[in-house]
């Protein structure tokens, strides 16, 4: 597998990091979470991005 993508968290694995239920990553993904998607189906999340999408949210 690509280094890549053992770098990214599945949707579990993030809102078990920030804390959070999955009702939430799933409602910050419609509202534009970054995420990457891998294969038809899966979708993982770049820790990254997430926290510089998170913390643009909270200066706005």
């Amino acid at each position: 597998m690509n280094t890549a993508v053992n770098n990214l968290l599945s949707k579990q694995q993030l809102a078990e990091h920030l804390q959070v239920s999955v009702t939430t990553i799933d409602r910050w993904r419609k509202q534009g979470l970054p995420c990457t998607r891998v294969g038809v189906k899966l979708i993982r999340f770049d820790l990254s991005e997430v926290t510089e999408w998170l913390e643009k949210r909270a200066a706005d």
